[in-house]
């Protein structure tokens, strides 16, 4: 079910409430942190789903604790479905009255379900044989769509229903309305059978997706590292507490406050039963779990959510914060004020500023051949004096003016792989951006650039505890676990120039050091927060959503590029899940996952490479992102087999082979269109094949004219191409 963005909006825009969603059994509340858990429905058309979150959060607004349908408090004299009914129609009336829009699609809503007997069949309705709690259930929710008779007494009794303004006075109309059963209805009572004492109970209970699956559930999402049993209340004291966990216990129950419950432990102590129940609240309730998303096996889809605004704000390191990061290490202080090290960064920059000026002068003759195809040419409706002569053979004598196409405005963010095997290609990784950043400098274009790995320390561990993550990090339960996912910002053109050179001496200095003679010292100049990890991108290519966005906005960007360079297969993600909430189970692995981002539901196939994909096609198509894949092999079977996952195919033998031989050898990469989410992806080799460097110009003194002319041509193509990453940028940002 697609998020209602709009709707939630509404509803939320006054209210200090977070909804999330998740596998959750049914709706829950943490009344400390004001969030809002809603199980993951199948898209039923836009009113049911407005419905059903109108419903919830008019509970999460005006519903108590104990009000809660799956509250394990007991209030004597009033059955727990009696409370469902009459306190509904309460929340319902005040959410209705406070947000007006409502009240054509919940009416709409109920219409739908009523009509797919979700509240039981009643085609052959005897009204004579059906309790008032039932007939004030049907005709609050359903309304004008359903006739109920009432008698002149049960009239007051709806209407008080009605009314109600207080949780005091709807306990007080349940138990009016249970005495009013008891006298008037006695034979239409129906108390629930007491639960069974089988000791697989539970087993099964875990077994069957529509188990225990209430409508209403309290649930605290406290910081306890999971140690609150499903159902708890933070308020309550710690004795009830400890009450409930122990009866939980020796029923052999997950829950102290399951649907199918007859009886439980309340605050005096003593076993209550409930008198009587709902039979259209019931059933209702025995349909709920037919509204929750599945695959298309049938089974449950796994539901996370974005990172809440507490991680993500950890995750992005700024560089200012880097830079302080830096200067606590002493081998980045020294290469610093190291004089020689400085002199050779000069003469550096000036053979990448050299280099970087054939790709600034393509790209201005790209661009200006984007705008001159696409110039429009107009009459003015001024006589051209220069054709006037011909005015008796010639209708066409009139000025024309040709109108240029605007050059687009683009920028370029870019996410470097720092994961522990990139190790080897570092150098040349770093040698790669620094032509990028100059040659974005000399054009103009505004980027920023972050490295991504799993270091982070302030979020804790690389994330796999999750219950550490909750407590330390203030993820949310269903969250993207964040794997200790670290955005070191690098470099951006919105440094200070000062701030910029000396990050740009940093990239410098790294390729350097990152050189196999000096890959000890490289670490030593590298912050806590961009040390070798693993390869978390998917977490980054979320984190990444936002970002882009404001970046966007920042510089009124008409066409984003994003650029990846990684060496291997992202991890995959994995959802927060303490042991406060029952969750339904799902594939946790590989099975299918909604995502919830920024007011989309991203559905993947997958945790990992397919998650990539998925990610990237969304930022492709609805955030206007060009993305540009850089997949850096180790060796020739990583090669060949990302080959093969561009192209969908096995690649057998020489035969298959050759074509991408030949590309290989002629551009020193291997392109793909719209490939694995990206709109072009390039397959490189590290070491040489990754290098700036160029074959050099050297022939024998003796050498003919022809020699000369090869060894030339040779030359100036090796300049090109061996710029694969500003090469290939260069192309994609002159269309």
């Amino acid at each position: 079910m697609a998020t209602h963005k709009s709707t939630l909006a509404k509803l939320l825009a006054k209210e200090n409430i977070t909804v999330q969603y998740g596998n959750y059994q049914t709706a829950w509340f943490d009344i400390k942190d004001r969030i809002l858990g809603l199980p993951q429905w199948k898209d039923m058309g836009k009113d049911v789903t407005d419905l059903l979150i109108g419903h919830e959060v008019g509970h999460a607004l005006f519903t108590p604790f104990e009000g809660w349908h799956d509250s394990p408090e007991k209030l004597e004299g009033c059955p727990r479905s009696y409370i469902n009914v009459i306190e509904d129609a309460r929340i319902e009336r005040h959410i209705k009255q406070n947000y007006a829009g409502l009240v054509g699609p919940m009416s709409r809503g109920y219409k739908k379900l009523f009509d797919e007997e979700f509240f039981g069949d009643l085609s052959d309705m005897d009204w004579d044989q059906v309790k008032l709690i039932d007939k004030i259930n049907l005709k609050a929710k359903i309304g004008d769509h359903i006739d109920v008779p009432f008698t002149d007494e049960e009239e007051v009794y709806f209407k008080r229903a009605m009314t109600t303004e207080t949780f005091e006075e709807v306990t007080q109309l349940c138990r009016d309305i249970l005495a009013y059963t008891k006298e008037n209805q006695e034979d239409l009572l129906t108390p629930p059978e007491a639960p069974a004492e089988s000791g697989n109970e539970e087993n099964e209970m875990n077994d069957d997706p529509t188990a225990n699956m209430g409508h209403d559930d309290m649930e605290s999402t406290g910081e306890d590292n999971g140690n609150q049993q499903a159902g708890a209340n933070p308020n309550r004291d710690a004795e009830t507490q400890e009450a409930d966990e122990e009866s939980s216990q020796q029923d052999g129950e997950e829950s102290a406050g399951s649907e199918d419950d007859s009886e439980a432990t309340g605050k005096d102590g003593k076993t209550h039963k409930d008198e009587d129940v709902s039979i259209t609240d019931e059933n209702f309730r025995r349909n709920e779990h037919t509204l929750l998303e599945r695959d298309e096996h049938g089974g449950q889809v796994a539901v996370a959510n974005a990172f809440s605004k507490e991680v993500a704000d950890q995750i992005v390191i700024p560089y200012s914060e880097l830079k302080a990061s830096r200067l606590q290490t002493l081998e980045w202080e020294n290469a610093l004020n190291n004089p020689a090290y400085r002199e050779e960064f000069k003469s550096y920059l000036k053979e990448v500023k050299r280099n970087v000026n054939y790709a600034v002068k393509e790209f201005e003759m790209r661009k200006a051949a984007y705008r001159y195809t696409r110039a429009q040419t107009a009459r003015t409706g001024s006589v051209d004096v220069n054709r006037l002569w011909s005015y008796k053979t010639n209708d066409d004598i009139f000025a024309r003016v040709t109108r240029l196409a605007d050059a687009k405005n683009h920028g370029m963010m870019m996410l470097i792989d720092y994961s522990g095997s990139m190790n080897n290609t570092m150098s040349q990784v770093m040698d790669q951006l620094l032509h990028l950043v100059v040659f974005c400098k000399a054009v103009n274009i505004p980027y920023d650039v972050y490295g991504f790995t799993s270091t982070n320390k302030k979020l804790g561990s690389s994330g796999w505890d999750f219950d550490e993550a909750i407590a330390k990090a203030k993820s949310r339960e269903s969250e993207v676990n964040h794997a200790g996912l670290s955005l070191p910002q690098i470099i951006s053109s919105t440094l200070k120039k000062a701030d910029w050179e000396e990050a740009l001496y940093h990239i410098y200095m790294r390729k350097f050091l990152a050189s196999d003679s000096y890959i000890w010292i490289e670490r030593e100049i590298l912050s806590i927060y961009e040390e070798y990890g693993s390869t978390p991108l998917n977490e980054a290519l979320i984190r990444s959503h936002d970002l882009i966005k404001t970046f966007k906005r920042k510089h009124a960007i008409d066409k984003m590029n994003l650029v990846i360079l990684s060496d291997g297969e992202a991890n995959n993600i994995n959802i927060v899940r303490s042991r406060n909430i029952d969750y339904i189970p799902s594939d946790s692995r590989w099975g299918p996952t909604l995502i919830h981002l920024d007011g989309r539901t991203v559905r993947t196939k997958g945790r990992g490479s397919e998650c990539t994909k998925t990610l990237l096609d969304n930022l492709r198509k609805n955030y206007g992102v060009c993305t540009l894949g850089f997949f850096i092999a180790d060796g020739s079977y990583n090669f060949w087999r990302k080959i093969e996952d561009a192209t969908g195919d096995y690649i057998y033998g020489s035969d298959d082979r050759k074509p991408f031989n030949r590309e290989f050898a002629k551009h020193k990469c291997v392109t793909f269109n719209d490939a694995l989410g990206y709109n072009q992806f390039y397959i490189v080799k590290n070491g040489k094949n990754f290098s700036t460097d160029d074959d050099g110009f050297e022939v024998a003194d003796d050498a003919s004219t022809g020699t000369i002319r090869s060894q030339f041509k040779k030359y100036s193509r090796s300049k090109k191409t061996n710029k694969s990453l500003l090469t290939n940028f260069g192309k994609a940002v002159a269309q």
